[in-house]
């Protein structure tokens, strides 16, 4: 049984979005925990343990939120929606780590572990102008942050193929990332060598 010191709660925004560390989590917890049916099913969806690990993780931590008898399902476009439940629900996960945010609004969440790779990838999700937009040659960590607005920004939208240069717009201003074709707000945290962003409406 997953208690308050296996999962933790931050504050972004708004928006509470709780955080589940699968590596300490083993099969044998998984199967104390949830049903049977889920475990052959995440077996069944996924050859990857880690996939395996990070979808059966976002349901045991959904458990310890909720009731047993609320389940995601998924729109037609890929959006995580609970039956049984009026929430609003947002996903991510990246690394070990796994994330959930309940709302009684719309939201789009995303998580991303700091590493390398979006600076490496950066012509692929930023414009020059957002390239620039600090100021200063773009860092590791902002070039994190800005994929993870971007992502959380594209999970709220919920229109696939989204472009995410053009699509989805990002300024700097008064300190802070702001989206601009959309009229979301952004939030973000930085925790346990992850950022998490948090897009609402308002």
């Amino acid at each position: 049984m997953l208690n308050s010191k296996s999962v933790a709660t931050l504050k972004v925004g708004k928006a509470h979005v709780h955080v589940l560390d699968t590596t300490s989590i083993t099969e044998a917890d998984f199967s104390a925990e949830l049903p049977e049916a889920l475990l052959t099913q995440a077996k069944q969806s996924f050859k990857s343990v880690k996939r395996q690990k990070e979808w059966l993780g976002v349901r045991l931590l959904l458990k310890h939120l909720l009731s047993e008898d609320v389940t995601i399902a998924y729109e037609p476009t890929g959006a995580p929606y609970l039956i049984n439940c009026e929430k609003n629900i947002g996903i991510s996960h990246s690394g070990s780590l796994v994330a959930i945010v309940l709302s009684d609004e719309r939201v789009g969440m995303d998580v991303q572990i700091i590493s390398e790779k979006p600076l490496r990838l950066k012509l692929h999700f930023l414009s020059d102008e957002e390239a620039c937009m600090m100021g200063h040659d773009l860092d590791a960590l902002t070039a994190v942050k800005l994929w993870c607005a971007k992502e959380a920004v594209y999970k709220y939208l919920s229109i696939p193929e989204t472009p995410l240069i053009g699509g989805i717009c990002l300024q700097y201003k008064d300190g802070a990332v702001i989206e601009v074709n959309h009229g979301l707000n952004l939030h973000f945290k930085h925790y346990d060598n992850a950022v998490f962003a948090v897009a609402f409406k308002t």
